[in-house]
């Protein structure tokens, strides 16, 4: 079997590079195309693993049928078995181009069942129901996901079948100090400093307005504590920026953007926050499970993995949709009982490694493949 794997709309992945690591150790047969604005960090790091990448720039409407092209072309060149898309344009093209070739296995993998609703977003409902039309098999990340799929989208269940996102566990184990100290010194980290860390987009359905808030609340009689944003700077940016000049916060909210070294992060992080607004808004969440194999202490609402995995008190504690006070509440207590957050953190941990390793994943798939 050989396989394709058309993306778009990325630029480094752990989740592709480590599934891609365990296909050539497994000796799979499988290249990627990758349509982007700009060459994707993931094509180099694929290619350094000895994997065959085609990039196929985006600039313009003009560009999908373009891209439709040579993707038709790229297929037939390798007389591909399955097309694996994901992601818009991956979608878009990629299931448009094995339909034109007459590929007969075709799946996709759904990175977020609500977007188009959430935004209103009628191209991308669009490419949503071809996408869902044409592929022999859907596969949802996360369990509200499936569902949201299920009800909303109304695809078939034996259309559907639910895979986890994976680690690669050994990339968490034994990270060095030097890593840490590293980080540290680049973001600024006092010792005295106590880091709540939240890694997400600027979105408004990421509930960053919240989790400001609840620092509002804590950091007259606890200064120490820092609020420090990783990601991207999506479209709440501006709003929430100027919330914090708004609370005087300049001095415990911070935005660090993108960092280099995302295992290591974890380890600076004294409480790791993720607190999406509503159920079925956060298709999967990674950075859940990653601050879960970290064996960090998290504060969660029950929105992807969270509402497969989050156990209040047990292995982290939960929090309601859109509340600050709750928020602010669960800081202090973590923050006054270091031996709460240990316990939470371990049990995290365990849960991350019996439900999310990137062999299992992997295994998934390829049993998938073999059932088309």
């Amino acid at each position: 079997m050989k396989i394709a794997y058309i993306t778009s709309h990325i630029n480094k992945s752990l989740q592709w590079y480590w599934f891609s690591e365990e296909l050539v150790k497994r000796n799979i047969q499988h290249f990627h195309i990758i349509l982007n604005e700009y060459e994707p960090i993931l094509a180099r790091d694929l290619k350094e693993l000895g994997v065959e990448v085609y990039y196929l720039k985006h600039k313009n409407f003009l560009s999908h049928f373009i891209n439709l092209f040579k993707v038709i072309l790229i297929l037939k060149k390798h007389s591909v078995d399955l097309v694996h898309t994901s992601l818009p344009y991956g979608n878009l093209i990629g299931q448009l181009a094995a339909l034109l070739t007459g590929i007969q296995k075709r799946v996709t993998t759904c990175e977020n069942a609500s977007w188009a609703h959430d935004f209103k977003s009628k191209k991308q409902e669009i490419i949503d129901r071809l996408t869902f039309w044409s592929a022999k098999k859907v596969i949802a990340v996360s369990d509200t996901a499936r569902e949201y799929l299920e009800t909303k989208w109304k695809i078939k269940p034996e259309k559907l079948t639910t895979i986890y996102q994976g680690l690669k566990v050994t990339d968490y184990d034994n990270i060095s100090k030097d890593r840490i100290l590293k980080l540290k010194k680049q973001l600024g980290i006092q010792d005295q400093d106590f880091i709540v860390g939240v890694i997400a987009r600027f979105e408004y359905w990421k509930g960053h307005i919240y989790l400001v808030e609840a620092i509002r609340k804590i950091v007259k009689e606890h200064p120490e504590v820092k609020l420090l944003i990783f990601g991207s700077q999506g479209p709440e940016y501006e709003k929430i920026m100027e919330k914090v000049k708004e609370y005087n916060l300049s001095y415990h909210v911070f935005y660090k953007g993108f960092i280099e070294d995302p295992i290591a992060l974890f380890q600076l992080l004294d409480i790791h926050v993720h607190v999406p607004i509503n159920k079925y808004v956060e298709n999967s969440g990674i950075n859940v499970i990653e601050g879960m194999i970290s064996e960090r202490p998290q504060i969660l609402t029950r929105s992807g993995y969270a509402f497969t995995t989050a156990q209040h008190m047990k292995n982290c504690m939960v929090v309601d949709y859109g509340n600050s006070d709750q928020i602010a509440e669960a800081i202090l207590k973590l923050k006054g009982d270091p031996e709460l957050r240990k316990n939470l953190a371990r049990q995290a941990r365990l849960d991350a490694i019996r439900l999310f390793s990137n062999q299992l994943k992997v295994e998934r798939h390829l049993d998938l493949y073999e059932r088309l």
